[in-house]
């Protein structure tokens, strides 16, 4: 697998994972109302707070900002390999 690759599926992942939270949330809401607003500022807010890009800040590295970084390593390797330098 290309580092390429490897980050698309990472941004694929991240994506589901965002999904998937938030179908947690709405479920959690709906259905268990009770154990939803411990559940809603404690380890909901720690995964959104995680996957960034979520409306919570934090001076943290977050799964988004890691792929921020990622991005730029990948597609400057693929620049500098298309013109022959290194």
């Amino acid at each position: 697998m290309s580092k390429e690759q490897a980050f698309n599926r990472l941004v694929e992942i991240r994506e589901e994972m965002e999904d998937m939270i938030r179908e947690t949330e709405q479920l959690m809401r709906k259905e268990f109302r009770g154990e939803y607003t411990n559940a809603e500022v404690y380890w909901i807010a720690h995964i959104k707070n995680a996957l960034g890009n979520m409306g919570y800040h934090t001076y943290s590295t977050t799964f988004y900002g890691a792929l921020e970084s990622i991005e730029g390593e990948v597609y400057e390797e693929e620049i500098e390999g298309e013109d022959g330098f290194e």
